[in-house]
């Protein structure tokens, strides 16, 4: 695992690869422990992993969780969505040597803060690592590490100096500094697992020792806030001209799908590969030139792709499933005044979009008629899923170290579940009669090449996931299945929700 570990980090090996190996040592291991003597000794280590409160993602971190435990150290995965408090409980029960953060969302960076924070006032040193798809290193290095390790409460001293027993809380003069460390992967996480553990001489630690930062600003989640108010609050006119047509939709208000009209076959024909074989299996190219990169997608990653559609097909592994309507709207300067589907001179729900504060100065809600044109205008929402069963099959392959599996069916998961809703934007670009402008070809629709556009909320043009309430109250995804964590994220995971707009020019911006 060591050698794997090695070439996984210099690009000579994929993470599937690594997988296979993590398999073959764990089933290795299964076999041979009936018949070793078990003798007495200090473990080699042990990590807390939680996904933070508010975030539903768990594959980043159980990839952690894989390498570690195939690599000597004891895992505690205490699963997803969990506070604060539950991690410090785990850390008292367990005592572990270092506590692992997870999270992918945005939010989840502040969540983290938040935590680090709240152990700093408790009185808690023990080493942190924090990884995910939105942290940076200079982020974790600065701002999660100033809130770790920040000025010491008044109170938190008084009580050092009464001393406190616990391995965590130790001495004044014995406590270690505050630190947390960013793990752009699980392997880096297993590097500084191997350094913090005293199992990498001193002069020899490359991720723990104390190095120069470069210089930094992150912007506070309070500066982004400020930010954001002001472009929800903020309105020009921006260039975008009204649309020539109004579509006129093919009912009012929402429905859900009959599943036989849903197939699995058709829906993976509308995925991705490249977000699939690249950001989900992570058949990166690496050190290989473009030919051998080229033959690994065609005799591993093409080969995957077929055989998981087939067993997903044959074992009913994922339940597609799709609510989707159409409200009359309009647009009053940032504002999208959606009214009710039988009496449309009622507003029943309102959704502000922020406004570019530079630039071409757009607003999605730019690209709707407005309230004073006498005109009614359209827009459609929907929220499609793979089925709670996607999750327990995962689970499944996760908790029966069959990791291979557990990763491309997870990725092929995500990815149908996006599949999904590009066929379903099809559908309804069909039904607003503006699908005769489509690229002919699916990675054509890939490029946009459509009219209109669906957006997500969260993403760069709508980034307030607090706006899903407004698409649940019309939709009412429940009965497909999917709710709405506190943290405004789909479960199940396999899920995906966005408003289409039918305006020609209406594409992706970022704030």
């Amino acid at each position: 695992m060591k050698v794997v570990g090695e070439l996984f980090g210099a690009g000579k090996m994929q993470l599937p690869f690594v997988l296979q190996s993590a398999e073959t040592m764990k089933t290795a291991v299964r076999h041979l422990e009936p018949h070793l003597a078990r003798t007495a000794g200090p473990q080699k280590g042990c990590m807390v992993l939680a996904t933070v409160k508010g975030d539903v993602h768990d594959i980043g971190k159980n990839l952690v969780d894989i390498i570690l435990s195939n690599n000597g150290y004891t895992v505690i995965n205490l699963g997803i969505k969990q506070p604060i408090e539950a991690i410090l409980a785990a850390a008292e029960a367990h005592k572990p040597d270092v506590i692992g953060m997870s999270g992918l969302l945005v939010k989840s960076t502040v969540v983290m803060k938040e935590n680090l924070a709240r152990m700093r006032e408790l009185g808690w040193r023990q080493p942190v690592i924090c990884g995910g798809a939105a942290l940076t290193r200079g982020y974790v290095d600065h701002d999660l590490q100033a809130a770790y390790a920040g000025p010491q409460p008044a109170a938190e001293a008084a009580a050092e100096g009464e001393g406190d027993a616990h391995n965590n809380r130790q001495a004044p003069d014995a406590r270690p500094k505050s630190q947390v460390f960013y793990a752009k992967d699980a392997f880096e996480g297993l590097a500084l697992m191997d350094e913090l553990c005293g199992h990498v001489p001193a002069p020899e630690r490359r991720l723990t020792a104390p190095r120069r930062h470069k210089a930094y600003r992150q912007t506070t989640q309070e500066e982004w806030a400020a930010q954001l108010e002001r472009a929800m609050s903020t309105y020009v006119r921006s260039a975008v001209p009204p649309a020539a047509r109004t579509p006129k939709p093919p009912f009012w208000g929402a429905r859900v799908v009959d599943e036989a009209a849903l197939s699995l076959g058709e829906i993976f024909r509308y995925i991705n590969k490249k977000a699939l074989f690249v950001g989900q299996w992570q058949y990166r190219r690496g050190a290989l030139s473009e030919d051998e990169y080229e033959a690994l997608l065609a005799t591993e990653a093409e080969v995957k792709f077929k055989r998981w559609s087939e067993r997903a097909i044959a074992e009913k592994l994922l339940k597609p499933a799709v609510v989707y309507g159409y409200y009359p709207c309009n647009a009053d300067h940032n504002q999208l005044l959606i009214f009710d589907p039988i009496d449309q001179r009622e507003v029943i729900e309102r959704i502000t979009f922020p406004r570019q504060l530079d630039k071409r100065r757009l607003c999605i809600a730019d690209y709707f008629k407005g309230v004073r044109s006498g005109e009614r205008d359209v827009i459609a929402m929907t929220c499609v899923t793979m089925g709670a069963v996607a999750t327990e099959h995962c689970q499944t392959m996760f908790g029966s170290d069959h990791y291979d599996d557990y990763l491309h069916f997870y990725g092929l998961g995500v990815e149908a579940a996006e599949g999904l809703a590009e066929l379903w934007h099809k559908r309804v670009r069909r039904e607003l009669d503006i699908a005769h402008l489509d690229a002919t070809d699916i990675k054509g629709l890939f490029k946009q090449q459509y009219q209109g556009s669906r957006y997500s909320f969260g993403y760069p043009a709508c980034p307030r996931l607090e706006d899903q309430e407004v698409l649940f109250r019309l939709l009412q995804p429940e009965r497909i299945g999917v709710s709405l964590t506190e943290g405004h994220q789909l479960v199940p995971e396999q899920s995906t929700s966005a408003i289409i707009i039918h305006h020609p020019e209406a594409r992706y911006f970022n704030i």
